[in-house]
């Protein structure tokens, strides 16, 4: 029976990037130095606005609201990036790159997975996220964040296996 746990499901979410894992894209993301790096450095980064899959272009006003998100950290002491940004008006431009690797796994047995009576899934990744901010070709702003390792376990266990979920598709309409 355990020779079919090759037959469970299993799902894998990529948004292509060119870095394998997280400290590639750190590393890359490191190079970028605000007031130093131009807009075609940042690109052969690997941060590449306008040409690479799922980057974002955020207009000045989502910039500020994406590092200030509160009116009264506005009042604080801004970083002068943003700053410039709010100066510069229609010249500022956010991008806002977010790679990642996300693998789903069912592991366990097969035969208890498909008649639903216990379920096992492992997710395993890691997730990246940088906000570049530019004004007339140089970069002012940058910040990052994200998950270096994600590793989690689901377990769903059904006393009831298939019929779990008979219950659901019952319902008597009023």
């Amino acid at each position: 029976m355990g020779g079919c746990s090759h037959l469970l499901p299993r799902a894998e979410q990529e948004v292509i990037n060119p870095w394998k894992d997280f400290a590639e894209a750190l590393a890359s993301y490191d190079k970028i130095v605000p007031y130093a790096t131009h807009i075609e450095a940042v690109r052969e980064l690997g941060f590449a606005p306008n040409h690479s899959a799922n980057t974002q272009v955020l207009n000045q006003a989502q910039v500020v609201n994406a590092v200030l998100p509160s009116p009264l950290q506005g009042r604080m002491n801004p970083p002068q990036g943003i700053v410039d940004c709010i100066k510069a008006q229609e010249a500022c431009t956010g991008y806002l790159m977010e790679p990642s690797k996300i693998t789903q796994t069912r592991v366990g047995s097969f035969f208890l997975d498909f008649l639903n009576f216990k379920r096992n899934t492992v997710t395993s990744g890691w997730r990246f996220s940088a906000l570049v901010v530019v004004v007339d070709d140089v970069v002012v702003y940058k910040q990052w964040s994200g998950e270096p390792k994600i590793e989690s376990t689901e377990l769903r266990i059904n006393p009831l296996g298939p019929l779990q979920s008979m219950g659901e598709t019952l319902k008597v309409a009023p």
